[in-house]
């Protein structure tokens, strides 16, 4: 389930650039399996273009390495 807090994450993502990048940008500000979930909406919503999951992941593998 999205919680308040994260839906003003992705409505505030969507206003500004793209929105794979502010994906990637909210590894360090936000529970990273609700921002996977968000993503997975995203895809859903807008189509499977919007957000590469898989890589998103991916960087989030990487963040939680160098902690």
């Amino acid at each position: 389930m999205i919680s308040e807090e994260m839906y003003e994450v992705m409505i505030h993502m969507i206003g500004y650039g793209f929105l794979e990048e502010h994906f990637t940008d909210a590894i360090d500000s936000c529970d990273h399996k609700s921002l996977v979930e968000l993503a997975r909406i995203c895809n859903n919503r807008w189509g499977g273009g919007c957000v590469d999951v898989e890589k998103l992941e991916r960087a989030i593998e990487r963040y939680n390495k160098e902690e």
